[in-house]
């Protein structure tokens, strides 16, 4: 199982605190807040988790582009090497 990183490990602490906080609204009835202070808020913490996932796409697909253009360039190089081990083998039997 791969590790997580530093940003899915700060996105995980952000769904943490919003369930309890979602806990805490609905379970402690005495709290008296206005409706729409409470929707502001939940809000606000949503966007910023929905802020944060975005931010994890759009590297995740830097990520995927740097692995898949390391890879192009690795498999080029294998193959020059192997070319170059089957050209001096054939040249080792000429002689």
């Amino acid at each position: 199982m791969p590790k997580k990183t530093k940003k899915q490990k700060i996105l995980a602490s952000y769904r943490r605190k919003l369930q309890l906080l979602e806990k805490l609204n609905q379970s402690n009835s005495f709290i008296q807040e206005k409706p729409q202070e409470k929707k502001f808020s939940e809000k606000r913490l949503s966007e910023n988790i929905y802020q944060k996932v975005k931010i994890e796409k759009k590297e995740d697909k830097n990520i995927s582009y740097y692995f898949f253009s390391d890879l192009k360039k690795s498999l080029i190089f294998i193959f020059l090497i192997i070319s170059l081990e089957i050209a001096l083998y054939f040249v080792k039997l000429i002689k």
